[in-house]
């Protein structure tokens, strides 16, 4: 069975084709995806995602999925996961409605709010979040740290928490050097334009790290059959029709957690 895991970044398991525009662990393959993927048509029996899809914009999005289609054989099958829309948004109401009355909910809207906008409106390398981060480790607020990880599934101190400089030299392959070094050149001409300015008009955030469009089941499903995809199913993180795929530890860590909370997983068919 010929499997393809695109937009992979570290997340890789053996037995798959894994391709990334900047590999960062070895047996990553580094494609263009916007230029689509260096595969014949039906070339895979399984095409998986995650999280990579709200990185793109709408258009970009139908594109990839395109893509999937393209070089799936007729009776693949294809898995997307995201970051859910709809979830986040029900969690926001619900901590609008009791913010009159509980503390809790006025704290903790101060999370959900950054969960749902940050990553599409922020302007620097990992936003509000990391503000929001240092507070949390300096308050020790146990509480609120729970939160946010049943939220996240990461530990948010230890997610954004900035890497060693040697750590990152470590992990330099040619091609995020050759990104370093162009966004290195590309900030120095920014530092010409006033501060105040710059702010307005620049932004400043890593490739790749934010959200240019977010889903909900009727959209994700919509845009699934729109590619040509049927049979598309809604799913937990622990179910797939991928013959042992909870034995790659993709979506489901080792001890049996969801890799990501908040997630939507759908799976679907290329007609046969």
């Amino acid at each position: 069975m010929k499997k393809l895991n695109f937009g992979c970044g570290d997340r890789i398991a053996s037995g798959w084709e894994n391709i990334d525009f900047n590999p960062m662990v070895p047996g990553v393959k580094q494609v263009n995806l916007l230029k689509g993927f260096p595969y014949p048509d039906a070339t895979f029996d399984v095409v998986y995602s995650s999280h990579v899809l709200e990185h793109f914009s709408r258009a970009d999005g139908r594109r990839l999925m395109a893509e999937s289609f393209r070089v799936l054989r007729p009776g693949g099958l294809v898995r997307v996961v995201l970051p859910d829309l709809e979830a986040s948004c029900r969690e926001y109401v619900r901590l609008l409605d009791e913010t009159e009355h509980s503390e809790e909910a006025r704290r903790r809207y101060e999370w959900i709010i950054l969960e749902l906008l940050d990553q599409m409106v922020r302007t620097r390398g990992a936003g509000e979040m990391r503000d929001f981060f240092e507070a949390l480790e300096q308050s020790g607020d146990r509480e609120m740290a729970a939160y946010v990880i049943s939220r996240t599934q990461n530990t948010p101190l230890q997610v954004m928490r900035p890497r060693a400089w040697r750590d990152k030299v470590a992990s330099l392959s040619p091609g995020k050097l050759k990104s370093l070094l162009v966004r290195l050149y590309a900030r120095g001409l920014l530092r010409l334009i006033p501060g105040g300015m710059r702010r307005m008009m620049v932004d400043e955030t890593p490739p790749g790290e934010k959200h240019r469009w977010m889903y909900d089941r009727y959209s994700l499903v919509t845009l699934l059959q729109q590619t040509g995809f049927s049979e598309c199913r809604l799913l937990a993180a622990h179910e797939s029709a991928i013959p042992d795929f909870g034995h790659d530890h993709l979506d489901v860590n080792p001890d049996g957690l969801p890799y990501k909370n908040v997630s939507l997983y759908c799976e679907a068919i290329k007609p046969a």
